[in-house]
């Protein structure tokens, strides 16, 4: 169980966007060098965070800029947008029991409900965790070094 890689990289992504855009152009060169991610995967992140309205990417080295209010993003808004499966991922099954075996016929039904319920309690959750708050995060790491 986990959150893809690619969710902390676009949030590292949307804060940086925040925190430099009104200095400077924010451009997926400066962010792939911030996350140490290579630039066509940062380019990916930041296409799919555009086609979810989040950002808005002006063309060429115009750089990048938040479209919404930050209290009106959310962790799962973000995550689905660059892994948007990753709650179906979220809690893994094997796939290789015996069909000879009760157990092994049946172990998908019997967890189906108790894996829904943890990715719908995943889901709820994520959706209470805004934008705003891991940039109020970032600033008291920041304020406290």
């Amino acid at each position: 169980m986990q959150i893809s890689k690619r969710c902390s990289v676009a949030i590292h992504c949307l804060i940086c966007i925040h925190e430099f855009s009104g200095l400077s152009k924010v451009t997926s060169k400066q962010l792939a060098l911030s996350t140490g991610c290579n630039p066509v995967i940062i380019r990916n992140i930041m296409s799919a965070l555009k086609k979810s309205g989040i950002i808005t990417i002006k063309p060429g080295t115009g750089g990048a800029t938040l479209c919404k209010n930050p209290k009106q993003i959310s962790l799962l808004q973000i995550c689905s947008c660059v892994e948007p499966d990753f709650l179906g991922k979220l809690v893994g099954e094997h796939t290789s029991a015996s069909k000879l075996c009760p157990v092994g016929r049946n172990i998908h039904m019997v967890l189906e409900k108790p894996y829904q319920k943890i990715r719908d309690d995943m889901a709820d959750s994520m959706s209470n965790i805004t934008l705003a708050e891991i940039l109020e995060n970032y600033q008291t790491v920041i304020a406290n070094q």
